[in-house]
């Protein structure tokens, strides 16, 4: 395929780029930490610096938050810089601004306070949120008794007041809600950002209701990270009978190289011959949990689950009209190019590549389902950690009117802001994920909701769940695919 003078080398997910750091004693660690070691003078024109540049390059940078809205907090975080900085007091800061924008992609780079904290001993608990109530989650085996029981207070601060101060750190896509508890999985590093203190007292209720108050051991960081790390396949699949298979997609990352994807390709061909030959009646899609990943690969399952011709985007946009003056920010510059004016037309306030001739990018091309496409009855798991290239999926699905949702709100929806880049501050080296662009699916006939994609039919946990890691949505459907025999 010929390509035109775009070549757009990045379409990335939400992704934090893993930086390591060496110190050897957790004194050390704390020292850098928690001690004023950031210049009040060198801090305030940074995080002038980094105003000015977002302000120049997000393409979604005011939709849901105003100019006067964010110049306003701006204002405010600068003049509260009156004395010297430790590095958490600047990533409140700094991450506190970029989360104004409510924008899933764009973000503070955690990785050099993460590898500081490794050794210390932080909060032993991730926590969910169910019906405005917040609930001990994931945790070492020691502690999983607890799992699962309301947790009211922390060191004396309502639990309540705790989450509330924390989400001015959090990126969250517009509206909503589902996709803090993704964000909450890491719970133990926030609460430190919130109380850097190594002693845990909590008050909470029993199964039976009854208030009790004791004291937790801290976990090391290094070992919470341990407990949310698991080993899962992007794609897998099952038959859980003649009449009932599953399609999980954990990740649509397999599609960034040609050789993982065309392994997953292939995957996806043997799967969905066999539901041809089977005649398989129904098809369950679980997305949960997927942050998005390849374009490519969200496509050609998709044309699995079509006849019909559709188009993947409607533009790839961007804010600016030249990189001059900002691409030295840049942590990988040679991957920002010139924005060719000639080429682009203006939408939404944005220089948008829309080009639909054979010429230019697949993903502006008319796209065709495969003739083998799944005509049975599909089912699709979604909750508030489907983001991204998973979002531009379940948008195009819901315009074409394809399967039924349950579980929970998605985070993604028919559009995303990315674009893979990370930008280092130059006095602190702090990295910030700022999109360069912003990817619009061309879904005429789906409806927007700025909380996301809502589900047809909403399944929530329930606390019990969180310590016996039963799997509430799924049941729900394999019970109800059951009964509709």
């Amino acid at each position: 395929m010929k390509k035109t003078k775009m070549s757009l080398k990045i379409l990335l997910p939400f992704l934090l780029l893993i930086i390591n750091f060496a110190f050897g004693q957790n004194t050390e660690a704390k020292k850098i930490l928690l001690d004023k070691t950031l210049k009040k003078d060198s801090v305030s024109a940074e995080f002038t610096e980094l105003y000015h540049l977002t302000n120049t390059i997000h393409p979604g940078q005011l939709m849901f938050c105003t100019k006067n809205e964010f110049d306003k907090t701006y204002l405010t975080l600068k003049n509260s810089i009156k004395t010297d900085l430790s590095v958490v007091e600047y990533y409140k800061l700094t991450a506190t601004l970029m989360a104004k924008i409510k924008d899933g992609h764009t973000a503070v780079d955690r990785s050099q306070i993460s590898a500081l904290l490794k050794e210390r001993l932080v909060f032993p608990f991730s926590i969910y949120k169910i019906k405005n109530h917040f609930y001990l989650d994931k945790t070492t085996a020691e502690n999983k008794n607890y799992s699962g029981l309301r947790i009211l207070k922390i060191n004396g601060s309502d639990i309540h007041f705790i989450a509330n101060q924390i989400q001015k750190y959090i990126h969250l896509e517009g509206k909503n809600e589902t996709g803090l508890n993704t964000r909450f999985r890491n719970f133990p590093f926030y609460y430190f950002i919130f109380n850097p203190t190594e002693k845990f007292e909590i008050e909470y209720l029993d199964e039976n209701k009854h208030q009790h108050k004791t004291i937790l051991k801290g976990i090391s960081f290094e070992t919470h990270t341990k407990n949310l790390t698991e080993k899962v396949e992007p794609l897998t699949t099952e038959f859980k009978s003649k009449d009932i298979a599953v399609l999980k997609f954990q990740s649509f990352e397999n599609g960034y190289n040609e050789t993982d994807r065309k392994i997953a390709e292939k995957q996806l061909d043997v799967f969905f011959a066999q539901l041809d030959s089977l005649k398989t009646k129904n098809l369950i899609l679980d997305l949960r949990d997927n942050g998005g990943g390849s374009a490519e690969i969200a496509n050609y399952l998709f044309s699995y689950l079509t006849n019909k011709p559709y188009f993947y985007f409607d533009y790839i946009g961007a804010k600016y009209n030249s990189v001059k003056a900002w691409k030295h920010y840049a942590q990988y510059p040679d991957n920002i190019e010139e924005i060719n004016l000639n080429e682009t037309k203006s939408k939404n306030g944005l220089n948008c590549y829309t080009e639909t001739d054979a010429t230019d990018y697949w993903w502006f091309e008319q796209q065709q389902g495969k003739s083998n496409y799944y005509k049975g009855k599909i089912s699709v798991l979604i909750n508030g950690g489907c983001f991204s290239t998973t979002g531009h999926l379940l948008s195009l699905m819901r315009a074409y009117r394809i399967g039924k949702c349950y579980g929970e709100y998605s985070q993604g929806s028919n559009y995303s802001n990315s674009g893979g880049q990370a930008f280092v501050l130059p006095y602190s080296k702090t990295l910030v994920w700022i999109p360069t662009f912003q990817y619009k699916m061309r879904t005429p006939n789906f409806v927007y909701d700025p909380k996301g994609i809502k589900p047809d039919v909403e399944i929530q946990m329930q606390p019990k769940d969180l310590k016996t890691q039963f799997d509430r949505p799924m049941d729900f459907l394999i019970k109800q695919i059951a009964t509709n025999k």
